[in-house]
């Protein structure tokens, strides 16, 4: 048998039911469920608690003292790890977003970047590292451009959008 719990819930049942709605991502709804589960009294223990939810006994207690600590809004934010990149910096970051969107001179590849970053800022990246961030961080695709018959004229897509 386990110990009761010492600590007091601040919110009732139905302001933390009120806040299913708002949340987004799994852990905090299964932060939320404990404290519903605490605060209507169906589980005696921590013990019992932690089994329904399929958590471990001192994950749920580690939840339980960052909510005394910060509070519920603390508790079902998020964690989030937004570190300015060390290997990237500021200025290469701008370079490369004006390179990306320059019409005449664009990167045709991750392994193109990899080369330009190590030749003009001496950076060595790996591509894996490279790939996420710039898809994460500046919303870059791998551009491969459709075929095109060779016997095409120059002209003839310029034209063809002016008149439709």
């Amino acid at each position: 048998m386990g110990r009761d719990r010492k600590f007091k819930i601040d919110q009732s049942v139905e302001d933390l039911q009120s806040y299913k709605g708002k949340i987004t991502d799994y852990r905090s709804s299964q932060q939320l469920n404990a404290l519903i589960l605490i605060k209507s009294g169906q589980y005696t223990t921590l013990e019992e608690v932690a089994s329904h939810l399929g958590v471990n006994y001192r994950t749920l207690q580690r939840w339980l003292k960052r909510y005394r600590e910060q509070g519920l809004d603390q508790l079902l934010s998020p964690l989030t790890r937004n570190k300015p990149s060390k290997v990237i910096t500021p200025q290469i970051h701008q370079e490369l977003e004006q390179r990306l969107l320059s019409k005449d001179n664009p990167f045709s590849g991750y392994v193109e970047v990899q080369q330009w970053l190590e030749k003009t800022h001496q950076v060595k990246i790996g591509y894996k590292w490279l790939w996420a961030y710039m898809t994460t961080k500046m919303n870059s695709k791998l551009k491969v451009p459709r075929k095109v018959n060779v016997k095409k004229e120059p002209g003839t897509e310029d034209s063809f959008f002016k008149t439709t």
